[in-house]
């Protein structure tokens, strides 16, 4: 086999039927590594007329016999001499599951974010399609035990067998029993472990058939009608309908505070592309708003499909199968969903778009917005963004003209915006050996509304018990061994874990460093603020909601409509309940810690923090009991947390931006962060400082308006034992970035052992 000369960024071939085409010999095919050139391959005779554009392929390469890639052309020569092409050893699909639209999409992405061709069309599919025949079995884990038998057993075996230990305690989590293969990944334990399980008789693992359920039966709503339209709504509707009536592309910013009726003004306008014979895909950025998304939009859409991640595979393919043949009008669903199969897309609903979940954390690194804006681009579709605290990137794109800008300024029903009162815990923690959860006003609070039969949430956005276990006498941190990150106490097992590697030890009794006895449990998480509630308020019902409560199977949705139902008084939980969620009875809402994202050595701290209380701010004062907002912070005066209170997004859009202006940062650039990482250190920073010094020669060759920050170890230096560093790459716009990429792509091939990543637009510096 030999490169040939197809470029991945020409022109795609239009997919051809089976048939069709018989002479064409010649398939070009994008393999899915990070290899960022396509190659020829010979189509052998016997599938000759049998390889339609689109479909995935086996071929051979290098050394492999076998690789699978996607046919993005045929032709009938290749500038390569037929003596050196390889033959296509198999088509994988008698029809393309890709079409000329989906693959131009993914060329884009290629070229945006710097991966190959066939990663990128890979990202496209769901891994339930991709799938070479239909997975009818499953193999679960099951506890042969109660669950309270299955932690003591794991507190028993966690000395010599740490691994077994964190198995039995997932499955305790995941309510007794959940697929292996989740459960190993969440642990990050192999099979040996399990199997040791097994033969000790304590899990049995057994093959179960895939259930095909409809995933929509258990949210389904009965039939609506529509709401009327408030004047500011009907103000909203109308600019959007005046624009998918053009029928050409366009990016509206709904910027609507909490409780405006955002989601009226989708309904309606997904209904007038319904009835114009188009289909709607609407993203939102946590699985725990699916479930409300769909019974709100189910309620006036009866051919709806979902696409998450919480499907099985059976699901997601049914769903997936069902979009492509024109059998959902409107496609409900989370990131990946912007790739869903629709025949004729008129309208792209992105809800909560400052959201950071909307960008992908492996390659490729795409964000789901932008790449939804260029497929809209593409189906000359209409994209509304929708949101009550934007990103300072489509707010400043809305003000210059790039957006149209529509407001909601006024909650439906009138209902005022709540009142928020911020505590300075500086003061509530003086003179006492033992600080406050609470502070003795959000206390006061939540016994006022739980007394009058209202509900209380309370947001802390860290889980676990404490975020640290230190030494009071030398500051000794226990530390993960494998990442240069703090252990987080988990108390209902009683380990300190490592949230990246999950790694687990037990807590020492003494200072490693000092010998010092009583090591102290720092900082406040999700399980410390339970036990406080539990303490001040063991009469009412306690309900926590974070990564940890709700690996189950549509755990989400369970503890979602416990609370909604009233079977819980408190809701205590993280970023997942901070967004989109309407709970009227909730007339107290308590941030337990506002500070936890101020300190992170990010650009948009300031912008994450008063998204988050702006956000949870708005998930009371919905009902007409009204409500109020207590927010704990040691830095009172701080901006962001002021304008948050006030609730005042311009305030803190006027503050923030001028910052970002002087630095260079977006939205008045573009960064990208390399991020180098490997076991040896001193490999890791010699290639990272000659690379930075080559990146700013070629800078200073191209005339470009660019500029180099860095190498420098990432704020998590270390993680699964391989170090980190870090360069960031601050461009005056995306032409300049993309160029100075693919002059850099040399570069970019780190030494043996060094993975060399590239993140363009990237939403997190950790």
């Amino acid at each position: 086999m030999a490169a040939g000369a197809a470029d991945p960024f020409s022109l795609v071939a239009p997919a051809m039927s089976p048939g069709s085409e018989p002479e064409f010999q010649i398939a070009v095919v994008a393999l899915n590594l990070p290899l960022r050139k396509t190659f020829d391959y010979l189509v052998p005779a016997k599938l000759r007329g049998r390889v339609p554009v689109g479909a995935r392929v086996r071929v051979p390469f290098g050394n492999r016999k076998s690789v699978e890639g996607y046919c993005v052309e045929l032709k009938e020569e290749s500038s390569v001499p037929d003596s050196k092409l390889k033959p296509l050893r198999q088509c994988l699909d008698r029809e393309p599951l890709l079409t000329a639209k989906m693959m131009k999409l993914a060329r884009w992405m290629a070229g945006y974010y710097h991966c190959s061709w066939g990663e990128a069309l890979h990202a496209t599919l769901p891994a339930a399609v991709r799938g070479r025949r239909k997975r009818r079995k499953l193999q679960f884990a099951c506890l042969e035990m109660e669950p309270e038998e299955a932690e003591t057993l794991a507190e028993e075996i966690f000395d010599r067998s740490p691994a077994q230990a964190r198995i039995l305690r997932a499955l305790v989590t995941a309510g007794g029993q959940a697929p292996l293969v989740e459960i190993l990944r969440s642990t990050s334990t192999s099979r040996s472990s399990s199997n040791s399980l097994q033969r000790k008789g304590h899990l049995r693992l057994e093959e179960r058939e895939v259930e095909r359920e409809d995933p929509l039966s258990e949210v389904r709503a009965e039939p609506q009608e529509p709401f009327p339209l408030t004047a500011e709504q009907q103000n909203a509707y109308r600019i959007i309908t005046e624009r998918l009536e053009r029928g050409h592309f366009d990016v509206v910013l709904l910027h609507g505070i909490t409780s405006s009726g955002k989601t009226e003004v989708y309904l309606h306008c997904i209904a007038d592309v319904v009835r114009a014979g188009k289909q709607a895909i609407v993203l939102v950025p946590e699985i725990s708003l699916t479930p409300q998304t769909v019974r709100h939009f189910s309620s006036r859409f009866r051919r709806l499909a979902v696409l998450h991640s919480r499907l099985t595979e059976a699901e997601r393919r049914d769903q997936w199968q069902a979009i492509r043949r024109g059998e959902a009008d409107v496609v409900i669903g989370a990131r990946s969903a912007i790739f869903a199969p629709v025949p004729s897309l008129g309208l792209l609903v992105i809800d909560e778009e400052h959201e950071n979940s909307f960008k992908q954390d492996s390659t490729p690194r795409y964000h789901a917005r932008d790449v939804g804006i260029v497929r809209a681009r593409g189906d000359d579709a209409l994209v509304v963004l929708g949101s009550a605290t934007p990103s300072l990137e489509s707010y400043h794109n809305s003000r210059i003209g790039k957006y149209t800008a529509v407001r909601l300024t006024r909650r439906i029903g009138r209902h005022p915006l709540p009142p928020v009162e911020i505590v300075d815990m500086r003061r509530q923690w003086a003179g006492r050996s033992r600080p406050r959860v609470l502070s003795t006003r959000l206390e006061a609070c939540m016994r006022e509304s739980l007394e009058k039969g209202e509900q209380v949430l309370l947001f802390i956005n860290r889980r676990g018990f404490s975020p640290f276990v230190h030494c009071t006498r030398c500051g000794y941190v226990l530390k993960c061994e494998r990442c240069d990150i703090t252990l987080n106490y988990h108390r209902r097992f009683g380990v300190a874990e490592c949230h990246y590697c999950a790694f687990q030890m037990r807590p020492p009794d003494k200072c490693p460093e000092c010998a010092q006895e009583g090591m102290r449990f720092g900082g406040t998480g999700t399980e410390r603020v339970e036990k406080a509630v539990g303490e001040f308020f063991s009469d009412y019902r306690c309900l926590r909601m974070d990564s940890d409560t709700t690996r189950a199977r549509r755990a989400h949705q369970t503890r979602l409509e416990s609370f909604r139902t009233g079977e819980a008084d408190i809701l205590v939980g993280t970023q997942m309940v901070a967004k989109g969620l309407d709970f009227p009875n909730v007339t107290t809402v308590g941030v337990v810690n506002a500070d936890v994202a101020l300190h992170l050595p990010d650009f948009r701290s300031r912008e994450r923090t008063f998204q988050l209380l702006a956000q949870v701010a708005g998930r009371t004062g919905r009902g007409p009991a009204g409500g109020r907002v207590i927010v704990q912070t040691f830095m009172p005066d701080e901006p962001s947390i002021r304008a948050a209170a006030s609730h005042d997004y311009e305030a803190f859009a006027a503050e923030e931006l001028p910052h970002r202006r002087e630095l260079r940062y977006p939205p008045f650039g573009r960064v990208v962060r390399i991020i180098c990482r490997g076991r040896d250190l001193e490999v890791i920073e010699k290639y990272t400082g000659e690379l930075g010094a080559a990146l700013r020669r070629l800078c200073r060759e191209a005339g470009a308006p660019a500029q180099v920050l860095g190498p420098a170890p990432a704020p998590v230096a270390r993680i699964r034992g391989r170090h980190r560093r870090h360069l960031l790459l601050k461009c005056h716009n995306a032409r300049c970035v993309r160029e100075l990429l693919e002059e850099a792509e040399p570069l970019l091939k780190g030494p043996s052992g060094t993975k060399v990543l590239v993140d363009v637009d990237p939403v997190s510096l950790l």
